[in-house]
């Protein structure tokens, strides 16, 4: 089995959802002073690769401190749909795969190889309002893809977002090293943490292969 690192390193440098906050690392203690080392990390809870709980878009949902651990570690299905900027995954690029009841269903869309342009926060690719209520009638677990959102950027009301969140599935954005995993089914692992009331968090993502 190989375990696979699907995370993007936050650093003050990362590039964040327009109007959010760059990551901030203050030093907290010193080993000349203090004989040990740490920091006070700033960030949105929605930074680098990261889940968004239902409560981000649906009030009275689940927070990300209530999800069950069982819904963290789960069988996924590739759905490799390369996309351009601003395109849509529409439901003819899925419907053909084999998506079970429970699992997350990870698109590579090949925007990850954008990280640099500076578009990638604002064009990248994402799910129409018609893919999004297929997979939900799926039953899917959880949504990830390797942009910033689930949504094409130029959708300025979130649709996935307001359609999958609201319904219970899970979304995780910015994957990275998708291509590095060569089997259509896999198990998916991805860690926020248990933020009391938060909307979301950073994810540590693993795939077993």
């Amino acid at each position: 089995m190989k375990v696979l690192d699907l995370t993007m390193k936050v650093s003050p440098e990362i590039k964040v959802f327009p109007g959010s906050p760059q990551p901030f690392f203050i030093p907290w203690s010193s080993f000349d002073v203090h004989g040990y080392d740490s920091e006070i990390m700033f960030m949105s809870t929605h930074t680098g690769t990261h889940m968004d709980a239902p409560s981000h878009f649906a009030q009275g949902k689940k927070a990300i401190d209530t999800i069950p651990a069982s819904r963290l570690v789960c069988n996924a299905v590739m759905v490799r749909v390369f996309k351009k900027a601003g395109q849509t995954i529409g439901v003819a690029d899925i419907e053909g795969e084999d998506i079970r009841a429970g699992d997350a269903v990870v698109f590579e869309t090949g925007w990850e190889k954008h990280y640099t342009g500076k578009d990638y926060m604002t064009a990248n690719p994402g799910l129409s309002k018609a893919a999004a209520r297929y997979l939900v009638r799926k039953n899917v677990n959880l949504v990830a893809i390797d942009g910033p959102s689930i949504d094409p950027g130029r959708d300025a009301k979130f649709s996935a977002h307001n359609i999958l969140l609201p319904a219970g599935v899970l979304a995780v954005e910015n994957l990275c090293n998708l291509y590095k995993i060569r089997k259509k089914r896999f198990t998916l692992i991805v860690a926020p943490l248990s933020l009391a009331g938060a909307t979301g968090s950073p994810v540590r993502a693993l795939a077993l292969v």
